[in-house]
């Protein structure tokens, strides 16, 4: 049913441009074909994202509440309010059911509140634990609830809490940052996050973590599971995998790997090479994804140009030469891609 609106939509639009309609023709002529959204609609879509917003701001709202006055709480009103309102969450959760959009929005919310609970605990017992071990427990401790709720805003959470996870472990345990990498904490957790990924070793460790839940998710979608049929979570996880293999591949290719090791300086491209071919085939012929062909062929457009920029020889020259092989990169990728487009469109 989707693809059907999506090619009857490009219909009327290529039809509108050749008959040269009016603005209000075409319009009209939406309202007739069913694809204009209706009143009713556009109010369900503003419901729901007005609730969802609500959530966020109460879960930002706790938060705060606890940074401002957490001098003046006791040990048990700080427990007290973190847990009642995840008991109230589940609740709501329940009563409206995990098939409505007030149902997942709270189950959603008592899975944020989960971590809150774990951070206030170690804050008030002073435990020690590791930054990995809280991000590890909280998600051990809503996969039920993602689990239960079959709903792609807690899998995406737990996805997060993994690859945090990883990072955490690996930075803290398995190879503490020295030098320039120290200097990276102090300038924000996404430059730090951004500098991390970019040691191979680590990268490849996210890449499998990222690549295994897409395969899952998308084993699940095969399978016709009703809750895995979106493209949110494929999209955002299939972006998270490629940019952890490119990143790296890119400062390999710019700056000589940063005095990595040679054994393990060829992992990331050759991870690019294969995720690029993999998702340039799967999602151009299996599932189509549009999204998800973009970010590869960005990908590859990145590390074409990168590869030009260090081998090229200074002077304007070279920059007008950059500039056109960029242009042309970007060309010929949209072509493609609305070639792709066009053949699916004439398909479905």
């Amino acid at each position: 049913m989707h693809k059907e609106i999506i090619a009857g939509y490009t219909d009327l639009q290529e039809l509108a441009q050749q008959l040269k309609l009016s603005e209000a023709a075409y319009r009209r002529a939406m309202t007739l074909a069913g694809l204009a959204p209706d009143q009713t609609g556009w109010l369900r879509h503003i419901d729901h994202f007005l609730i969802a917003l609500g959530a966020l701001l109460i879960v930002a709202g706790i938060a705060a509440f606890f940074a401002w006055n957490w001098a003046d709480l006791s040990h048990m009103t700080k427990f007290a309010l973190i847990e009642g309102g995840m008991a109230g969450t589940a609740i709501l959760a329940w009563r409206f059911g995990l098939d409505t959009i007030a149902g997942r929005v709270s189950l959603l919310t008592a899975a944020f509140l989960t971590g809150t609970l774990l951070a206030v605990f170690g804050q008030v017992y002073q435990t020690g634990a590791d930054p990995y071990g809280l991000f590890l427990t909280w998600a051990l401790l809503i996969l039920p609830w993602a689990i239960i709720g079959r709903q792609t805003g807690i899998w995406m959470l737990l996805q997060i809490l993994l690859n945090l996870t990883v990072i955490m472990y690996y930075t803290q345990v398995l190879h503490p940052p020295d030098g320039i990498w120290q200097l990276s904490q102090l300038l924000g957790p996404l430059v730090w996050l951004g500098t991390t990924v970019m040691d191979s070793t680590l990268a490849s460790y996210l890449f499998v973590l990222n690549v295994l839940a897409l395969l899952s998710w998308e084993f699940g979608a095969y399978r016709n599971i009703s809750w895995m049929q979106g493209t949110l979570f494929p999209r955002v996880i299939a972006f998270v995998a490629l940019s952890t293999v490119l990143l790296p591949t890119l400062v390999i290719i710019v700056a000589a790997g940063f005095e990595e090791q040679a054994r393990l300086s060829v992992v990331s491209p050759i991870l690019l090479l294969i995720a690029t071919g993999a998702a340039l085939y799967y999602y151009q012929y299996r599932r189509h994804d549009l999204f998800i062909l973009t970010c590869s062929l960005l990908g590859v457009i990145m590390v074409i140009t990168a590869f030009f920029i260090r081998h090229m020889m200074s002077g304007s020259g070279s920059l007008l030469f950059l500039a056109l092989l960029v242009i042309a990169q970007v060309a010929g990728a949209a072509w493609w891609l609305r070639q792709i487009a066009l053949r699916w469109e004439t398909r479905s």
